[in-house]
């Protein structure tokens, strides 16, 4: 049995020699050796050649089955037959117009169709955008300036998205009144004056820090549940709270569904039935190409109307590409709702089979998230919020980093943070391959939990 930390880093190292290689000139060329933050892990990530279905194969030939998906995107899996098909037949004629199409008239209605909120729609090149573009758009309606945004939440890499992303005490402030934080010395400071940050989960102290800034903030912008923070599910009535306590303070409300509208045709804004003021989403809506898109009352996506006298600008390159529009509507047709329920019971398997195997391992932890979102947290406090979760992450020490190095040589491919989103091709025999690797690398781990992170016993 492994016996230290630098044995299971070594094991990694020998399983994945050619991505070792690899990585040497991919670091002379690229800072850190590659080209997105988040794909990132040490001692370096494994180097990937190849996905279908539900598997990946990385360039020393093993196979996995690919819990990231591309971080929730490929809700598909890998070079789904229909996806393929309707990107091959488009490209052969095209793959980007600077012009309309039809298709984006046909992935717009398809969406429209499906969220009763979302009257009107743009389409842009990621998430990022969409929520960035919603925030643009809130401010020229309401004519206030500021943001008001979830302690925690992802929105995006820009400015605004990124503010207070990882609320490390005592830097966040009292959770009554969290201080707004960058999170690195790139963000423009203009930007965090322009943001009031509020906990999560935590509607009272929302409300008394909306009224105080109600005149001031144009929009509440959140993530329904939270993601990088580790899937943080919200609490009963706590997004109906919200709805109303933004209507009550006239301030718009911004769900940033870019991940969560793969829990339901409409989103998670149809399970919890809300009707938020602008939707941005992303992710899914792309059969696995990049895409983004925001929209919601018509009366507030007619400001990007070219037709009308002082409209807003968005111009975006790739914005509504014509393979993007194929990949998306041959997705989105396939995603009927017997498709999502069975996503999510998936979700619900992996979930309660994680928290067993926790319970038999006598080790501290617990998988939390909500329908096909799963993220394990090594920590068994409740967590309602980013403060409970970061509380979690830095109490486990290096014991995540190198519990998740044991899972990519059992041939499981979550996120390094410990996230896992099930695709369609999934089934039953893959959630149990993924317990059972879970329970080994538990009892790899366990011998040095004893020794380095015995608070982690239970």
């Amino acid at each position: 049995m492994t016996s230290s930390v630098e044995d299971i880093q070594q094991a990694y190292e020998s399983w994945t020699k050619t991505s070792k290689k690899l990585m040497e000139p991919a670091r002379e060329y690229m800072p850190g050796g590659d080209t997105r933050t988040t794909a990132h892990y040490a001692p370096y990530p494994a180097f990937m050649t190849r996905g279908e279905g539900c598997r990946l194969w990385d360039a020393d030939g093993h196979e996995y089955i690919d819990f990231m998906n591309n971080f929730t995107s490929l809700i598909l899996g890998h070079a789904n037959p229909k996806v393929v098909s309707a990107v091959n037949e488009q490209i052969s004629v095209g793959t980007a117009f600077a012009a309309p199409t039809e298709s984006q008239v046909l992935l717009a209605k398809m969406i429209i169709d499906r969220v009763p909120s979302i009257e009107q729609i743009r389409f842009c090149s990621c998430g990022s955008e969409g929520t960035m573009m919603a925030a643009r758009a809130a401010r020229a309606f309401t004519g206030k300036q500021k943001i008001m945004k979830m302690e925690g939440g992802y929105n995006g890499n820009h400015d605004l998205g990124e503010i207070s992303l990882i609320p490390i005490p005592p830097d966040a402030g009292p959770i009554e009144e969290p201080n707004t934080l960058p999170p690195d010395k790139g963000i423009a400071l203009s930007s965090v004056a322009d943001v009031v940050t509020v906990p999560f989960n935590e509607p009272e102290i929302t409300e008394k820090l909306i009224k105080k800034h109600k005149d001031e903030v144009c929009a509440l912008l959140m993530e329904p549940m939270l993601g990088g923070l580790g899937m943080i599910p919200p609490k009963p009535d706590y997004l109906k709270a919200i709805r109303q306590m933004t209507e009550d303070n006239d301030i718009l409300l911004i769900l940033d569904e870019v991940i969560t509208f793969r829990l339901a045709p409409g989103g998670i804004q149809e399970i919890f039935d809300i009707k938020p003021d602008l939707t941005a989403i992303g992710k899914i809506i792309g059969g696995g190409l990049p895409i983004g898109a925001y929209g919601g009352r018509r009366e507030i996506m007619q400001l990007f109307n070219p037709e009308t006298e002082g409209f807003m600008w968005h111009a975006s390159t790739f914005s509504g590409n014509p393979l993007s529009m194929a990949a998306g509507i041959a997705a989105v047709e396939q995603l009927e709702p017997d498709v999502y329920d069975r996503l999510n019971t998936l979700g619900d398997r992996l979930r309660d089979g994680l928290n067993l195997v926790f319970e038999k391992a006598g080790i501290r932890g617990q998988a939390i998230g909500f329908g096909s979102l799963v993220n394990v947290h090594f920590t068994d406090k409740p967590i309602s919020n980013a403060r409970d979760s970061v509380e979690g992450f830095f109490g486990a020490g290096a014991m995540p980093m190198y519990f998740h190095l044991c899972m990519l040589r059992r041939g499981i491919f979550p996120a390094s943070r410990h996230m896992y989103s099930i695709s369609t091709p999934m089934t039953d025999n893959e959630i149990d391959t993924a317990l059972g690797a879970f329970a080994e690398s538990l009892y790899e781990m366990k011998p040095i939990v004893e020794r380095e992170y015995p608070h982690l016993l239970r």
